[in-house]
């Protein structure tokens, strides 16, 4: 699996124009990120060449020319038809920031202007958030919606603890799981976008004490989603693993949100909140790492396509009794 980068020439200009200290910064980062990447850029062999930093990213072999309106029409074209490669492409425009950041809310793309590019530092050296254990989190996820909500249009959720508990209300005498209301719900609520133009795709993986209670969970996250997110169309897959297996499958075991442009990792799980919005876990640490984007040895794409490939085989081998919704999502078609 490889990295697709859609850049126009007026952005690589536009970026090598700010000669200033963090300038170059920024332009070396990009340079070193996309140096595995498969370039498809409008840039001319002229620009190319007369230009040292562009020569070095574009290695031979590693990159395909086109016309100055192919990524133009690439964009203006995307839809819920186009192919998963340009749904989870990145995009590197010649173009205003308001245009920019309209595509990119539109199709859950990463869509990157040189001009505020600079401002997105977080896109090359990732980002974390520590949980302090003696303080109360009454959001829970929404309380670090700005780190976590990155730009999406697909989504597997990995964590065999999140649904494994359950218990009956004693006013209703309903059967509840308070996975959902205490950490699933919010988990979501951070980070799945407010609304696109197209499905966007929703695979959880958990365990449930009995398989039985997966058409009623799978309503009860369906219900869910439909209050947090009403203009959000959803393409809901719930799937049943035993714990045993999570344990011997890292990215299972490991527990992580996996997107097309980014990474949720957390070692000690998704489940870290109790009912009164506590911490149920000393500390832990949610990493954030965008591998879609990058080739470098600083975000291993390698481990990240182990990982997507691990659940593919998971989802494709999984029996009916231990599935509810769709199987579909276009997080695994890019593996």
């Amino acid at each position: 699996m490889t990295s697709l980068v859609y850049m126009q020439v007026g952005f690589w200009e536009k970026l090598a124009s700010d000669t200033s200290r963090e300038g170059i910064r920024t332009m070396l980062n990009v340079s070193d990120a996309l140096g595995n990447s498969d370039v498809i850029t409008d840039a001319s062999e002229e620009q190319i060449q007369r230009d040292t930093f562009l020569k070095v990213l574009i290695k031979q072999g590693n990159y395909q020319r086109c016309d100055s309106n192919y990524i133009n029409k690439k964009v203006s074209e995307l839809n819920s038809s186009s192919s998963t490669v340009d749904l989870c492409a990145t995009y590197m425009l010649d173009k205003k920031q308001a245009d920019c950041e309209d595509t990119e809310s539109r199709f859950g793309v990463v869509v990157l202007c040189a001009n505020t590019l600079s401002d997105r530092r977080y896109l090359f050296d990732g980002d974390g958030i520590t949980l302090d254990k003696n303080k109360r989190y009454p959001q829970r996820y929404v309380a670090f919606q700005k780190q976590l909500q990155r730009p999406s249009n697909s989504l597997v959720v990995i964590d065999p603890y999140i649904l494994a508990s359950k218990s009956v209300d004693r006013e209703t005498g309903l059967m509840v799981f308070p996975g959902i209301p205490n950490n699933l719900e919010p988990l979501l609520d951070a980070v799945l976008p407010q609304t696109l133009n197209i499905n966007f795709h929703l695979s959880i993986i958990s365990h449930l004490n009995n398989p039985d209670d997966l058409k009623k969970v799978h309503e009860k996250i369906k219900k869910c989603l439909k209050r947090i997110r009403p203009s959000l169309n959803v393409k809901l897959g719930l799937f049943y693993t035993e714990k045993s297996y999570s344990y011997s499958v890292e990215s299972f075991h490991s527990r992580h949100i996996l997107s097309n442009s980014f990474i949720v990792d957390s070692e000690d799980g998704l489940d870290l909140f109790n009912d009164k919005g506590y911490l149920q876990k000393n500390n832990p640490t949610l990493s954030i790492v965008f591998p879609r984007l990058f080739g470098n040895s600083r975000q291993d794409i390698t481990k990240y396509e182990k990982w997507v490939m691990s659940v593919k085989k998971y989802v494709d081998d999984c029996p009916e009794s231990l599935y509810c919704g769709t199987k579909e999502n276009r997080l695994f078609a890019i593996v």
